[in-house]
């Protein structure tokens, strides 16, 4: 009640007043079935998960380096328990970036990412460019940085993301919220359709084929709608590269990173994912 009040109250927080009640709750997943027609788009590219999760397994001394975010003392390292950016997550976007090499990587939102990114970058792909936007990152990352763009994604030049060509990478981890003139409706609206071919896309906080766990649904999320109307509606073009969460929630895939996550020092380690990777198609 007291946090509900501060959130009413406080002129960092921005109200909406619906017209009509909304009941935002899970309507797939979580106890529920999963949504039908996407998990099927989702799962039938299952085996090239698998592959790329055994290419994850080759990094595992690179992982097992990282450490627990109580304990890391130098703020350009990635750390587990990061309270943003889960194990899955982390290990994926290191992997990606390390087997795929793209010369340019974009961020629309940065942090834990760029650490991982600039990682991945140092170890394993020395010519790759980080561009970072976000007008206000949680973490000190503008030396990793190639570039850095310090305002609104929907106030940025927009002809940055035409540069990006196949096999380059464009990280969206935004406001997660479709409202009008928002972060995620831009993107959806004026930059997924129009990226290059073969351009590498990942979006944050995407449970697809499920719905939002409850406290997301709390926050009033929407952005994984946007991309599952993409996914259904031309899943060629949008193609799953890697769930996370789907594969978090898939026994025979999630066990594939077993011998990562039984070393003792990653007992602790959260080992799920909110990460959805797609690559654009033709």
């Amino acid at each position: 009640m007291i946090k509900s009040l501060y959130r009413f109250l406080s002129p960092r927080f921005q109200n909406l007043f619906l017209d009509y009640k909304v009941h935002m709750t899970p309507r797939w997943g979580h106890g529920k079935p999963p949504h039908k027609r996407l998990y099927t788009i989702i799962d039938e590219h299952r085996a090239a998960y698998k592959l790329l999760l055994e290419k994850a397994l080759m990094y595992k001394d690179r992982f097992w380096a990282i450490k627990n975010a109580d304990t890391e003392t130098d703020a350009a390292q990635p750390a587990w328990n990061n309270s943003f950016l889960p194990g899955l997550d982390i290990v994926m976007l290191y992997t990606i970036l390390s087997e795929y090499k793209p010369g340019k990587y974009i961020e629309i939102g940065s942090g834990n990412s760029t650490k991982v990114a600039y990682k991945a970058a140092t170890e394993n792909n020395p010519g790759m460019e980080i561009i970072s936007v976000d007008p206000m990152p949680r973490a000190e990352i503008d030396r990793l940085a190639t570039m850095v763009v310090r305002h609104p994604f929907e106030n940025t030049d927009l002809s940055l993301l035409s540069t990006l060509n196949a096999g380059d990478v464009l990280f969206v981890d935004n406001s997660h919220r479709l409202f009008p003139n928002s972060d995620a409706t831009v993107f959806f609206m004026e930059v997924l359709p129009e990226l290059n071919k073969g351009v590498i896309v990942h979006i944050h906080d995407v449970y697809l084929p499920y719905d939002y766990p409850q406290f997301m649904c709390d926050r009033g999320y929407s952005e994984q709608y946007g991309l599952a109307a993409f996914l259904m509606a031309n899943p060629a073009k949008y193609k799953p590269l890697m769930p996370c969460y789907f594969v978090s929630e898939d026994a025979a895939l999630s066990a594939v990173l077993a011998p990562l996550w039984e070393h003792k020092y990653l007992s602790s380690v959260e080992k799920h994912g909110g990460s959805f990777w797609l690559v654009i198609g033709g």
